[in-house]
């Protein structure tokens, strides 16, 4: 038997010859690669916000919070590529990661004191934090956002109802301005910014829920300022809105007093005019939206100094529309008058259409010119010097029709007002002031206090008080001997009256045709006759003392 061969005896396997002292790094480093992967796994995404300045943001210390809670933390403070701005990274929860689409909105949260506000006060010793707000809808994800200036006032998700208002002016109306229905406080003023155009300011308010619901197209929004007064025939007014608008502002809302047959909105991003105050925007109510297919112009020649824009426009005591413009026509001819054009803008409801067509309204309107309506100027206010617009009837004034081809809008004819008339009035009461003989009339007023003077310093005068109080003390006298006569009245009716039963005691003896029989007789019905008289003379004098002095 061969003997075995060295070569084979000295062979070992692969695994007798790996240590297992060189796995163990091997599954160290293994499992720290995993553990790293399923760490960057779970991370959250990285944003890039950009703000217009870091406001206090620190990296590795700031927070990013919603509702109070951290749902992330700033990496990374830096100016952006143009210097101006800054960028601001921050790494998100990854719970959150499927919310973060184009809608998400941060801001920085800072503390602020203002008129409208006082907010962030916890920041003073927790510092600055970033906010984060987001709809409860998954979108697509995105990492780079434009960072809001202020914080918004109403959460994602809040119901209610967004609203834009216009305005030709902003007035005290500001961000955080609170939204009134009937004095309750039922949303607020999220923003205010010109229009594209800058005709006017845009107002975006939010009304919370259940209020949105009394929300209809015909609702009426106006400026309120806190306290509200008028002064008219029936006195003087005040409303108060609330106390805060006058710190802030505020914005007010009306209704129709019968809403029952109108559909509330349903949607965001409806708009409202904002009136100037509530009269303004309850006298729209009545008179409605006004719509420029009913405007109307009127020629006017000579001075209208005074005549105004928003002047009313009154037929028959009651107002129907107002003046929307007031311009003037230079003459094409030298030595030719200027012309004054007014833009009437008309509300078809005052003249009671609730719904009329443009047509029908002009087909009206030339059945009443043709019967004498025109267009005259008159005076609304003698101490302002103020002018209105009225529409007249006159039977005098020539034929004339609406003049459809006019520009800019149809031409209504006009007749002369009464403003010279009493213009010229005024003058001849002032000609006829200034030819009054004020001289005389002052010497003579002076002759006669001088004449009231020496008379009253007269004897004469001086000594009536003492003849007056003598005529006092004799009528005193007189009505002192009155009383004691009426005293005894009484006294002498009876006295009478027993006389006149003595004498039929007498007669009774006697025979009725002697002489003396007659005689007594008469006497005494004479006695009964006084004592009567007497009697109704004292009864007189008890119900009406001073029918001695008045005879009655």
């Amino acid at each position: 038997m061969r003997p075995a061969s060295p070569k084979r005896e000295n062979e070992r396997s692969f695994t007798s010859r790996v240590s297992f002292a060189w796995l163990l790094p091997l599954v160290a480093i293994v499992c720290a690669i995993g553990l790293l992967w399923q760490s960057i796994a779970e991370r959250g995404p990285l944003v890039r916000i950009q703000f217009n300045d870091a406001g206090g943001v620190i990296a590795g210390q700031t927070r990013i919070r919603r509702n109070d809670v951290d749902v992330g933390t700033v990496e990374a403070v830096r100016l952006a590529d143009d210097l101006n701005s800054v960028i601001i990274e921050a790494r998100l929860d990854p719970l959150v990661a499927p919310f973060i689409d184009a809608d998400t909105r941060f801001w920085i949260v800072n503390a602020r004191v203002n008129t409208t506000e006082i907010s962030g006060l916890s920041t003073l010793l927790s510092g600055s934090y970033i906010g984060i707000d987001w709809d409860e809808v998954e979108g697509e994800t995105q990492r780079d956002f434009l960072g809001l200036e202020e914080q918004p006032l109403t959460p994602r998700g809040t119901p209610g109802r967004r609203l834009t208002l216009t305005s030709e002016e902003a007035g005290y109306v500001y961000v955080g301005s609170p939204i009134f229905f009937r004095q309750i406080e039922v949303g607020r003023v999220e923003r205010r910014r010109l229009s594209s155009d800058a005709t006017q300011v845009l107002f975006d308010i939010f009304i919370e829920e259940p209020y949105h619901r009394h929300i209809y197209p015909e609702s009426r929004f106006f400026s309120v300022s806190g306290l509200e007064g008028s002064f008219g025939a029936d006195g003087v007014s005040v409303r108060v809105e609330s106390i805060s608008a006058f710190f802030t502002g505020g914005v007010g809302f009306s209704n129709p007093a019968h809403v029952d047959d109108l559909e509330p909105i349903e949607r965001d991003g409806a708009r409202f005019r904002m009136y100037d105050g509530r009269k303004a925007a309850l006298e729209s109510i009545f008179q409605g939206e006004e719509d420029e297919r009913f405007r109307f112009q009127a020629r006017f020649e000579g001075s209208v100094k005074g005549l105004r824009r928003d002047a009313p426009i009154e037929y028959n005591g009651i107002r129907i529309g107002r003046v929307a413009d007031v311009s003037i026509i230079m003459p094409n001819n030298a030595g030719d008058p200027p012309e004054a054009v007014a833009t009437l803008q008309l509300q078809p409801r005052q003249l009671g259409f609730d719904a009329v067509s443009i047509e029908a309204l002009t087909a009206g309107l030339d059945n009443l010119i043709a019967g004498g309506l025109r267009v005259q100027l008159a005076t609304g206010n003698l101490l302002t010097g103020s002018l209105i617009v009225k529409l007249v009837t006159d039977r005098s004034a020539p034929a004339a029709s609406l003049d459809r081809d006019a520009t800019p809008f149809p031409e209504i004819p006009t007749t002369a007002s009464d403003i010279e008339a009493v213009t010229r009035d005024v003058g001849q009461l002032v000609s006829q002031l200034a030819n009054l003989p004020l001289d005389d009339l002052i010497t003579n007023a002076t002759g006669l206090f001088v004449d009231l003077r020496t008379l009253v310093s007269s004897p004469e005068v001086g000594g009536l008080p003492a003849s007056l109080a003598e005529s006092l003390d004799s009528l005193a006298r007189t009505v002192a001997g009155v009383e004691s006569a009426v005293t005894g009245l009484p006294a002498l009716v009876e006295a009478l009256t027993e006389a006149s039963r003595n004498a039929d005691d007498v007669l009774e003896g006697l025979s009725p045709d002697s002489e003396i029989y007659i005689e007594l007789s008469a006497t005494a019905r004479e006695l009964r006759a006084a004592a009567s008289s007497i009697a109704d003379f004292a009864d007189l004098l008890e119900e009406n003392p001073n029918a001695v002095f008045t005879g009655r």
